[in-house]
């Protein structure tokens, strides 16, 4: 039976210290891959600053064949990034225990000359509340005669940052998430501004639920699909609209887009449709940044969806119609860039991505795609990052926005306040630096489980948690225009 919760090592460390109101994040403005087959052959980064792309040859620790998840700094400083076979700093080098990723034949197949070939096969996240901890989520797979590549299982694997004097190091690796054969996976943030909701539906439509929180993942009650969903047999891209309201997944029989609840984690439908042709391996999906138009992609095709609306319009096609040709260009998973741009891969080696440049246009005919639009100084092999939405951040106003994540708490940054004893057994004396007006105590998941507010502003008092069951909380004190955060552990 699956444990409830995975904790992560070094587990005290995140009880102590303060957590800033705004959440350190991860950035989407570097991409990486290329594959070089012979010596001289070249990789590529394609760095994002403001509108402006720049891709830049680069060699690479590994080659990458559909899989890749890069993890930088919103600077676009690098700290580690992986291809589905390996982990590699900064500096390009292997990470201690950094190799061996989703192990089983397929590994043993395409590791590590290849890279793994599981499109949208990796992501990292960073651990809730801490500065130096993250996890890679990474998708394993099998070879399946009839649909040639079974997913799943879902692993994570941990990398730490203080360590090997800030190059990194795989702490631990290869955990199962969830087992069973999935149709992919994607991260979405809960509108508390802090946790991640994971989500990976399976092959017969179940979606499975995780939320990833200070203390690890907790798992959800899976969801079944609506009524009238059948399950297909191949699926391709899931994406994620900007505001993180709704995911849509394409599989080889159905376009499914699903209204989603970022705080509740509660999915419902909102529209489906078959494609008149069948792409064996799905499609691709991206929202531009507004979230009123959805692309989807298939191996000939390009179409556009308008959510106002609901209508569906074709875009482009590899051949036959006046005006939206373009020939000798097929399609395969697209991406929208940072500076909203969306990129598209191809179903092949290519040197170039597709660009669509004003995604957000009205006029169909009139879109400027360019196909092959951005060129590569290496050949690509079907690599696109898997990024979850890093600006999106809490919900203001909903039930859940029970953090202050996104709010500007002082001009200049603030010493935490103290508590003692941490951890307490009930009882914990606080001090500030200026007079509590009011303070609050939320669990783990950031619900409310105790509000008050002593007569008079006072920078010290006494707070009563030995009602509370034992476990980690968070004290949120308010008073002359300031808030801060401080984590207490229940014992």
């Amino acid at each position: 039976m699956r444990s409830f919760l995975y904790f992560f090592a070094g587990f005290m460390v995140c009880l102590a210290g303060f957590m800033p109101p705004v959440q350190a994040q991860l950035s989407d403005r570097l991409w990486l891959g290329g594959y070089a087959e012979y010596p001289g052959m070249q990789q590529f980064e394609l760095h994002f600053e403001g509108d402006k792309a720049t891709v830049q040859a680069s060699t690479l620790a590994f080659n990458f064949e559909s899989t890749v998840a890069v993890a930088t700094t919103p600077e676009r400083q690098l700290l580690f990034y992986s291809n589905g076979c390996a982990v590699a700093n900064r500096e390009h080098g292997i990470m201690p225990n950094g190799e061996g990723l989703n192990p089983g034949p397929l590994h043993a197949l395409v590791c590590p000359e290849k890279g793994y070939i599981v499109p949208q096969g990796a992501m990292a996240l960073q651990v809730p509340g801490q500065s130096k901890r993250y996890y890679l989520l990474h998708l394993g797979a099998e070879y399946e005669p009839r649909r040639k590549l079974a997913l799943g299982p879902l692993y994570f694997s941990e990398i730490d940052m203080s360590l090997q004097n800030g190059l990194g190091d795989v702490v631990s690796k290869n955990n199962v998430l969830l087992g069973g054969e999935l149709a992919g996976f994607t991260a979405v943030r809960h509108g508390n501004g802090r946790d991640w909701w994971i989500l990976a539906p399976h092959l017969n439509g179940q979606w499975e639920m995780l939320l990833l929180t200070p203390v690890g993942f907790v798992t959800q009650p899976p969801q079944m699909p609506p009524p009238g969903v059948l399950p297909c047999e191949h699926y391709g891209q899931m994406a994620v609209s900007p505001d993180g309201n709704r995911v849509v997944l394409w599989g080889d029989c159905k376009i499914l887009l699903l209204d989603f609840d970022r705080c509740t984690g509660q999915l419902s439908p909102f529209w489906q449709h078959s494609p008149e042709r069948s792409w064996i391996n799905g499609g691709g999906a991206a929202f531009e940044r507004s979230g009123r138009f959805l692309y989807l992609s298939e191996h000939n095709t390009l179409y556009r969806l308008d959510l106002e609306t609901v209508w569906l319009d074709t875009v482009r096609v590899s051949y036959g119609l006046p005006n939206l040709s373009a020939p000798g260009n097929t399609f395969h998973h697209l991406q929208t860039g940072p500076n909203g741009i969306i990129y598209g891969n191809l179903p092949s080696r290519a040197e170039a991505f597709h660009a669509i440049a004003k995604p957000e246009m009205q006029n169909v005919i009139n879109l400027p795609f360019n196909p092959r639009g951005l060129q590569l100084p290496g050949e690509n092999v079907r690599t696109l990052p898997h990024f979850p939405n890093f600006q999106v951040l809490d919900l203001p106003g909903s039930a859940c926005d029970t953090l202050g994540i996104s709010t500007a708490l002082s001009p200049e940054p603030q010493q935490p306040f103290k508590l003692w004893p941490n951890p307490t057994m009930g009882q914990i004396q606080l001090e500030s630096s200026f007079p509590v007006s009011a303070y609050r105590v939320m669990d783990a998941y950031g619900r409310v489980v105790l509000t008050a507010s002593p007569r008079t502003a006072t920078p010290s008092l006494t707070i009563n948690l030995s009602h509370l069951p034992t476990g980690m909380y968070f004290i949120e004190a308010t008073g002359d225009g300031k808030r801060l955060l401080e984590r207490v552990s229940r014992m």
